[in-house]
């Protein structure tokens, strides 16, 4: 009898616990979703499902600078600093945002700053921008003149409603390549989540939903 009972309040605890974890995810989020910044960039189309967790939009969202603060980058230490940076936000002059630098930390500048899902540093200049008669010494020679440059990675899925997510698919994958997609993000304390695809102003959902009804 006892040693039931001991295993009815283990089997509890865990789910307690497992509760808690989720209720603070859920938490985290919302508070980001609610206080962050909203920023925003052009994003692509992938198509994916997830049998577990149901139809989800996925984008790919990308971006590079060669301003990076703190660090110094050679040819034979560059990849130890795989997925450690984190990128600096400011809005541009077309109403999206940029990466304006990269470091191993947040800055102490006032400024947004965003941890990725990835990072990587690499030269500048790679083999796919090799001249097609340039010699392997000369583009060697350019390429190792060339700068560190840090590409990072941001959040990539939103999920739907099961119903609209094949048209929002079609939607996506068309806008991406007009260059109309736009993903939404939010941050807040070095942070990001993603809130929201949009496509010229509206929502993703809201397309699909619009396109739906027209056939």
């Amino acid at each position: 009898m006892k040693k039931n009972i001991r295993k009815t309040v283990c089997v509890a605890v865990a789910l307690a616990v497992q509760c808690a974890a989720i209720g603070w995810l859920i938490g985290r989020y919302e508070n980001i979703v609610r206080n962050g910044t909203e920023v925003r960039f052009r994003c692509e189309a992938f198509d994916p499902y997830d049998p577990l967790r149901g139809r989800y939009l996925r984008t790919a969202v990308r971006e590079s600078c060669t301003n990076i603060v703190g660090v110094s980058l050679a040819d034979d230490n560059y990849w130890n600093y795989r997925d450690k940076f984190v990128a600096r936000l400011e809005p541009s002059t077309n109403g999206l945002w940029r990466v304006s630098a990269a470091a191993l930390e947040p800055q102490d500048d006032g400024g947004i700053w965003a941890k990725p899902i990835s990072s990587r540093a690499e030269r500048s200049v790679s083999w796919e921008n090799r001249g097609k008669d340039e010699s392997s010494a000369d583009f060697e020679n350019r390429r190792a003149a060339s700068p560190f440059k840090v590409t990072f990675t941001f959040p990539d899925q939103l999920f739907v409603n099961e119903r609209v997510a094949p048209a929002a698919e079609r939607v996506l994958r068309e806008m991406t390549n007009s260059g109309k997609a736009v993903a939404v993000y939010r941050v807040k304390g070095s942070e990001i989540v993603m809130t929201g695809i949009e496509v010229d102003g509206k929502s993703i959902v809201s397309c699909a939903r619009e396109a739906m009804s027209s056939k």
